[in-house]
């Protein structure tokens, strides 16, 4: 019988020497990273994008209009007619912009009384006045200012407060008035001219602020000529008023009084005029503008 002792310590010797081997490669694999092994195909790399988000627009703040004024001079006027505070809500109208138009040469019987037009019919000469509405000197005036150090005050009046529009009225004509019975004579009732004053945007000038900002008696006016093939003042004209919302000592942008049990508060808002515009109504036209 062959001896095959040797063999055997042969065959052990070499299944050392294999698993060694083995090992090594096992552990010359992981100190490299474990490398995948490659194909023909190229891989496409995505690269990490290193660029910083780019942040959202913000978008930009309308003006307050006309529409949300009234509304803030309303909640304003219904709060103080009932005793109680004014508003908190309305605080966030503070430094915001404001731009609204307020309308005038209506027309017979709807005149602004701080604003006039005339065009001569052989010159064809246009020429337009507007007048701060709102001097210092108006008690009213005074004392919704209670606490505000100022020695001047400018502004206007909000004619026909319980609309929006910012258009001259519908003239009352016999088509929108009512029916009268059969043999009864239609009444015509005098055109009331005398607006209702309960809000106004005024601006106060404190001692130390510059004169020149001050626009006192003298008027807006403009004056040019109107070609022949035109027609002017049809919709009459807009003193389109644009600036800033300020605040009171305390902090509302709206004070209100109340003058008499049997009317609505009176409110002024605080502001400051930046811009004024003469406007064509009809045609929206700018015809003259003053930067404060």
């Amino acid at each position: 019988m062959k001896d095959i002792s040797g063999d055997k310590g042969k065959l052990h010797q070499s299944g050392i020497m294999v698993l060694s081997i083995a090992l090594i490669a096992l552990s010359t694999a992981g100190c490299q990273g474990g490398t995948e092994p490659t194909s023909n195909n190229s891989a496409t790399v995505e690269t990490p994008n290193t660029q910083a988000p780019q942040p959202l627009p913000v978008a930009a703040i309308e003006p307050v209009g006309r529409a949300e004024l009234l509304a803030a001079a309303a909640v304003a006027a219904d709060e103080v007619a009932a005793g109680n505070a004014l508003p908190k809500a309305n605080r966030e109208l503070v430094d915001r912009t404001f731009e609204l138009r307020l309308p005038f040469g209506c027309g017979e019987g709807m005149l602004a009384d701080w604003g006039e037009w005339s065009i001569d019919p052989k010159t064809r000469v246009l020429r337009i006045n507007a007048r701060p509405q709102v001097l210092g000197d108006d008690p009213t005036i005074k004392t919704l200012a209670a606490g505000v150090i100022y020695d001047a005050a400018e502004g206007f009046w909000i004619d026909r407060p319980w609309t929006r529009s910012e258009n001259c009225p519908a003239s009352l004509s016999s088509e929108t008035a009512p029916a009268s019975p059969v043999g009864e004579a239609t009444p015509v009732a005098a055109p009331d001219i005398s607006p209702m004053h309960t809000f106004a945007l005024v601006q106060y000038f404190s001692p130390d602020a510059p004169r020149t900002l001050r626009r006192g008696s003298r008027p807006y006016s403009y004056t040019g000529k109107v070609p022949e093939t035109e027609t002017v003042g049809a919709k009459g004209f807009h003193l389109k008023l644009i600036g800033r919302i300020r605040a009171y000592g305390d902090g509302q942008p709206i004070h209100c009084v109340v003058t008499t049990h049997s009317g609505p508060p009176v409110c002024a808002a605080a502001v400051e005029f930046t811009q004024v515009v003469l406007e064509d109504a009809d045609t929206g036209d700018s015809l003259a503008e003053w930067n404060k």
